[in-house]
């Protein structure tokens, strides 16, 4: 399936403003341990500031964007790749004129 088949869903979560998630691939695809995700924002939009105990693999597809993980502040563009751990704080903002475009990838979760 192309990604652009699969529908986006607002992230409606307080801190957040301007950034949709596409589940890509998830337990209903067969998929027992990770779920992939396509997260899109629009210039100016970010992710809440916020932390779980479970850690991301993220991999900038398109655009720029300012991440803050823990007391690390890296700009980030198409190519890089970034760890998130469990239990540190982070956050994504869209601070350039074009779209953001980055995969993360998750361990199913409760």
């Amino acid at each position: 399936m192309h990604y652009s088949e699969i529908e986006t869903d607002k992230i409606d979560e307080c801190g957040a403003d301007k950034i949709e998630i596409r589940w890509l691939i998830t337990k209903d695809d067969g998929a027992e341990h990770f779920a992939m995700r396509l997260f899109e924002m629009t210039p100016g939009g970010h992710s809440p500031h916020h932390s779980h105990k479970w850690e991301h693999e993220v991999f900038i597809l398109e655009g720029q964007c300012l991440v803050i993980c823990g007391e690390k502040r890296v700009r980030a563009g198409p190519g890089y790749v970034l760890f998130i751990p469990p239990n540190t704080m982070h956050h994504f903002r869209n601070e350039g004129s074009n779209v953001v475009k980055f995969l993360c990838l998750v361990p199913h979760h409760e």
